[in-house]
């Protein structure tokens, strides 16, 4: 049960940065056929940066849970057994410390835009707030997972990123073909 809604979790923040590409694309094009109509979209450069900034924050956990970030396994790959499971946990331990204090500082900066009440700069006053929810909402929830594969490789099992790292190099070598 607990699985399952993480799982779900780590899925909405992946929708939500997917949902966050297409406000880009749909606010470039509406700009560009507005351009050629003789209008302009008000703020449609701010509401694209908010969105970009969207789309790399929350999908995090989603991407790092199946294996679709970028990890450079030069030195950890070269270890077996015991010796790459303590070093797997001490890695996930540090990257979740970066993570939270992260999550922390953007959950701060989101607070003191709402309690200065800050608006953009562009033609629509959006308060900063809402578009900063992106960075501690999404930051929040990639702490959350590598918790989350922490705790698995504490107990003695795969973590997600080893789990589906045969499966997508198995995706790639069927797509090769």
């Amino acid at each position: 049960m607990l699985r399952r809604g993480l799982d779900a979790l780590y899925l909405a923040g992946g929708v939500a940065g997917a949902l966050a590409l297409v406000a880009i694309a749909v606010l470039i094009l509406a700009s560009v056929i507005a351009r050629q109509s003789g209008f302009v979209v008000p703020s449609a450069d701010d509401m694209t940066a908010f969105a970009v900034a969207g789309s790399a924050m929350l999908p995090l956990a989603y991407t790092f849970r199946h294996a679709a970030h970028i990890r450079v396994d030069l030195i950890i790959g070269r270890f077996k057994g015991p010796v790459r499971t303590a070093l797997e946990a001490l890695l996930l331990a540090l990257s979740l410390v970066m993570v939270a204090f992260f999550t922390y500082a953007a959950f701060d900066q989101m607070t003191d835009s709402y309690e200065f009440e800050e608006v953009s700069q562009g033609m629509l006053s959006i308060p900063l707030w809402l578009p900063q929810m992106a960075l501690p909402i999404g930051a929040g929830l990639f702490a959350l997972a590598l918790l989350d594969d922490l705790v698995v490789v504490l107990t003695g099992g795969t973590p997600s990123y080893r789990v589906h790292e045969a499966a997508t190099a198995l995706e790639r070598a069927a797509g090769e073909l």
